[in-house]
């Protein structure tokens, strides 16, 4: 009996611990400081010699992005690195005032709460801007979340200018009602001529008050204040003087970064030393990652998180996240993850080559892209209407056209495998781009006799290139200039939009091709087709769900049709139910097995907790997203030629493309797949369009090759 009470008693103190949570943390811990120099380059950084001698033997070093939501800006990217989600906010939303008997007066008039030693009187607009972000963000979350698990919170600096109080850093301390408990935010600086704005830290002031804010907090954060007056000002300096404010501000930062990591701090602590944003010179020329470095104990290497699944780069929203799991805290409020250390043997020398490599992708991105895109749709045009001008076109020409609609379906498989070669001149990767394609394209002409044998190699090489880079990991995926970047920030890992759409129009013409041609069977059809809406849509590896219901889709209704099943109204039921299924499965695989906390996994806890106000968040967000990209995107345009081609065809000249569908039933089945995936698509992807314009090249491309050889072999015959 006595044993049955005792194991009792243990099970119920287990079940106690456990429910408790986050109201305390497991084991006592050191002190966090953030040190943020705002609007500092990687290298700037480095140039502060007691950074630089403490990297060589411990500390990991990150890349961060700095969006914030709807765009990017100093502030939003201060409020996203304190909230752990990308904020919404504009600079009239935030003033940040000290408590004294005048300004205690105005907050507690527009709150009707207490005010706290340091507060944003303007609050109420800042929580109602905040409204209209794109995400479920919890302003002053870190702040809460410390509060509410008895860890107390300072702020020290500002970067205050002679026409306005900029003291973002007070937006990383505060908590939800826009109070910061402690600190010292005006007694920090000092007149100086010959200083940006005439104005300067008082580094005396700021290690006083720096050594007394650690000793009575759990965590202080510092702004410096120069590094921002000293890039804001710079249109106002020429060389020499900007060199001399340059020297001065950057020896008095490395005197108080020495200070603190050599003096102040022990190695259980946690030290950050951030830049909440860009210098404005390197956000002009591409460079739109800021630099973090991270100090505890003996940790070395590069920075890592799960928000992005790639070695030295981070979100700006990772940080908050950061210091509350330093505590034990775990917030479902965060959409930020932990971050890590990952061993490198050379850390700043990886982090300098992925920084130039994510930087030429990016600039590259758009101008390759578009003329990619335009030269498919002008191709296009200039197909349809020599078979529109059928008799006035000799077959010579028919067959160069033919010949060069495939050579752009091999375009995005050479995008796919660029980033292996580690090329990162921008002329070296439009070169390799253009000579691997005609290189792939020549040997398949030559070995390839069909051009129906040769569409259907092209999609095979498509959809199994993309397919084994993401069973790899992706990282052709991550750097291509068809994948996605981290300056962007739209995604970091898995199968992006454009590739998605790539992979499921190749999959269908793959396998409805290869079906005409009796090559194989329905049964491995199906199978083909499963196997790569799983990867499409596994948490660990494509973690695409928007893919993942497209595919689901219009996977399940090319298998119907290739059975001869009719699609009623009972069948879409059908349909809905087993994309509803798809989704919660990996989602339930995701929450209680996998644990990798992919996108599709905080959208449903965030569903949960949130309840269907989230729901209603997340569609608005993506039609506001397609809405945008319909106007401004050039993959709109290729949408919609692309359809009103189809379309036209079917009619004109003389039914042909219906004539082509009669004689190649399994190709018109795969057809139909695609334009359905690719309506699925533009609806339920933040970005569909584009999706939605790469799926249904397969058909425009297929089908347009088919209706010159009908033509050509009419002329013949």
């Amino acid at each position: 009996m006595k044993k049955t009470i005792f194991a009792t008693f243990m099970c119920i103190a287990l079940l106690l611990s456990l429910a408790s949570g986050n109201s305390a943390y497991a084991a006592p811990k050191g002190k966090v400081v953030v040190i943020v120099a705002n609007r500092m380059g990687m290298q700037e950084l480095l140039e502060i010699k007691a950074l630089k001698r403490e990297l060589e033997n411990r500390g990991y070093a990150g890349l961060m992005n700095i969006r914030g939501s709807k765009g990017s800006s100093d502030i939003r990217s201060y409020a996203s690195i304190g909230w752990g989600t990308r904020a919404y906010l504009n600079v009239e939303d935030v003033d940040i005032r000290t408590k004294d008997p005048l300004e205690q007066d105005v907050f507690e008039r527009r709150t009707a709460a207490e005010a706290a030693h340091i507060n944003n009187v303007n609050i109420n607009a800042l929580q109602t801007t905040n409204l209209d972000g794109e995400y479920n963000v919890f302003p002053g979350l870190l702040g809460e979340e410390l509060k509410n698990n008895g860890l107390s919170i300072s702020v020290v600096g500002n970067a205050d200018t002679d026409v306005a109080k900029v003291r973002y850093a007070a937006l990383i301390a505060m908590d939800k009602d826009g109070n910061v408990p402690s600190g010292e935010i005006e007694d920090v600086s000092k007149v100086d001529s010959r200083m940006p704005f005439g104005i300067a830290t008082d580094y005396d002031k700021l290690k006083k008050y720096t050594q007394q804010y650690y000793e009575n907090s759990d965590v202080t954060i510092v702004e410096l204040g120069d590094t921002y007056r000293l890039d804001d000002y710079k249109i106002y300096l020429n060389d020499k003087a900007y060199g001399i404010m340059k020297d001065s501000i950057y020896k008095n930062a490395n005197d108080y970064i020495e200070y603190v990591l050599g003096s102040l701090t022990s190695e259980d602590d946690r030290v950050y030393v951030v830049s909440p944003y860009t210098r404005l010179a390197d956000y002009k020329n591409y460079q739109r990652l800021a630099p973090i470095f991270i100090f505890e104990g003996d940790k070395a290497g590069v920075a890592y998180s799960d928000t992005t699944r790639r070695d030295g780069i981070i979100g700006n929203i990772d940080v908050a996240a950061d210091i509350l799991d330093y505590y034990g805290i775990s917030s479902e409020l965060a959409s930020g993850k932990p971050i890590e250390a990952k061993d490198k043997s050379d850390a700043l020398a990886y982090l300098e080559k992925e920084y130039a490599k994510i930087a030429a992708t990016y600039q590259l991105r758009i101008p390759v892209l578009y003329t990619y895109a335009v030269f498919e749709m002008l191709l296009w045009i200039i197909v349809f209407t020599c078979i529109m001008k059928k008799d006035r076109v000799k077959n010579k020409y028919f067959n160069l056209l033919s010949r060069t609609l495939q050579f752009t379906g091999v375009v995005p498989f050479v995008m796919l495998i660029e980033p292996a070669f580690g090329i990162v001149s921008k002329l070296g990767t439009v070169a390799f781009i253009l000579a691997v394609s005609s290189g792939i394209y020549y040997m398949m002409h030559r070995m390839i006799k069909t051009d129906l044998d040769r569409l259907i190699f092209l999609s095979v090489l498509n959809g199994l290139g993309i397919l084994s880079d993401a069973v790899l990991g992706q990282e052709m995926i991550k750097r291509s200039l068809l994948g996605y970047d981290s300056m962007i920030g739209a995604r970091f890992y898995g199968i992006g939009n454009e590739y998605m759409g790539i992979l499921i129009g190749a999959a269908l013409l793959a396998v409805s091709g290869l079906l005409q041609k009796g090559k194989i069977t329905r049964s491995v059809t199906a199978g083909v087709l499963v196997t790569t809406m799983i990867i499409l849509g596994f948490p660990k590896i494509g973690a695409n769900v928007g893919g993942l219901i497209t595919a689901a889709t219009c996977f399940l209704l090319f298998v119907l049709k290739s059975y001869n099943i009719k699609i009623d109204f009972k069948r879409i039921i059908l349909i809905g139910c087993f994309v509803v299924g798809a989704v919660v499965s990996m989602a339930l695989l995701d929450i209680y097995v996998l644990g990798s906390k992919s996108h599709l996994a905080g959208a449903i806890q965030s569903i949960g907790e949130g309840g269907p106000q989230v729901i209603l968040q997340i569609i608005q967000r993506k039609l506001e997203m397609n809405y945008r990209l319909i106007g401004a995107s050039i993959w709109s345009k290729v949408f919609i030629i692309a359809l009103l081609i189809v379309g036209i065809l079917f009619y004109r000249p003389f039914g042909i493309l219906k004539t082509i569908c009669g004689e190649n039933p399994w190709l018109a089945k795969g057809w139909i797949s695609i334009i359905v995936g690719s309506f699925v698509g533009f609806a339920v992807n933040d970005s569909g369009v584009v999706a939605a314009a790469t799926s249904i090249s397969f058909v425009i491309i297929s089908a347009l090759v088919l209706c010159m050889n009908k033509i050509v072999s009419e002329k013949v015959s």
